[in-house]
């Protein structure tokens, strides 16, 4: 696919890994900080269970939503080679 003013990043190319670190990094201070705390209000003793909600809630997060959002926020950053 090539790259259009709809689609700027080429699906072949892949993107830097600093940058991709860094915006994982921005993408993970909110949801790491705030699920589990709401979780364990929600499911007090109940650390198994509120871990493995924290952890495919905020998987889930990233892969659909966040992510995605901030590689179309930064997707100029994102592109360039230098």
């Amino acid at each position: 696919m090539p790259t259009t003013p709809d689609n700027p990043i080429d699906p072949c190319r892949p993107l830097p890994r600093h940058k991709m670190a860094a915006l994982t990094f921005i993408g993970l201070l909110a949801p790491v900080y705030f699920i589990p705390q709401l979780l364990s209000r929600l499911f007090p003793d109940q650390t198994l269970l509120v871990t493995g909600l924290a952890v495919g809630l905020i998987v889930f997060l990233m892969t659909y939503a966040i992510m995605p959002v901030l590689k179309w926020v930064f997707r100029s950053w994102l592109k360039q080679t230098h």
